[in-house]
């Protein structure tokens, strides 16, 4: 009778994640991490996260730079195991890391959720497309019929494929999408900076900017990052 104990089972949750679960700040792809979340949940049933804490049973962890971090780790419910710790930086929004000693609850709360998302591509391979910069594959839409599509396909997507002629001409923002960056841009707090920041931006000839200067989905582009970048500040 063997003596050797049970390999561990370690989930891989790589190529799951699918363009569906995608939202940009400007060209750059990310994944919330309520649907990373989802995707432990089902695809690595009884894995928790958690963040364990210093020597001081502090969860913010001081480097030699008076800077903070947490360190995060996945654990099994079931059979206890507990795999490698995950640290990661507590950073303000300009992604420079926090003094120790001027970290907030809100820092730690937005470390913990981002860590959430590394650790998982650490530990289980989730989204690894994502952090190696690959594309990501298609998400397929099974049971549904296939619908002619008006919007082309802008750039070449196979090779030798000739670009749609028009493709490089900016393209009109969705009213609806602008109703809902208006109304954002109203709950954020910072209305005068981010309307300021944009005029100045795209250089625009106006007293003041109102909804109908909000035309191109470059403007829904710049406004919703410029409201992030606001929130990140709070």
């Amino acid at each position: 009778m063997s003596n050797q104990p049970e390999p561990i089972q370690i989930p891989n949750l790589g190529g799951l994640i699918r363009k569906d679960d995608l939202y940009y700040k400007g060209k750059v792809p990310y994944c919330s991490w309520a649907k990373t979340a989802q995707r432990i949940r089902v695809n690595a049933p009884n894995w928790f996260f958690a963040l364990k804490p210093d020597s001081n049973e502090q969860i913010v962890w001081m480097a030699p730079d008076n800077t903070g971090y947490i360190m995060g780790y996945f654990y099994n419910v079931e059979t206890g195991v507990t795999l490698p710790l995950y640290p990661y930086a507590i950073t303000n929004y300009s992604n420079k890391s926090i003094k120790y000693d001027q970290i907030s609850s809100t820092d730690v709360l937005k470390a913990h959720r981002r860590c959430l998302c590394a650790c998982a591509c650490y530990s289980f391979g989730d989204a690894f497309e994502l952090w190696a910069g690959l594309e990501v594959e298609d998400a397929k839409k099974e049971e549904e019929p296939e619908v002619a599509d008006n919007t082309a396909e802008r750039t070449p997507t196979k090779i030798n494929q000739e670009p749609e002629e028009n493709y490089l001409l900016p393209q009109q923002i969705n009213e609806k999408a602008r109703d809902l960056i208006c109304d954002d841009i109203r709950k954020s707090g910072h209305q005068k900076e981010i309307l300021k920041d944009f005029k100045q931006h795209f250089k625009l000839q106006v007293t003041s900017v109102r909804p109908e200067n909000i035309t191109l989905s470059e403007h829904g582009r710049y406004l919703r990052q410029a409201i992030e970048k606001y929130n990140d500040k709070n």
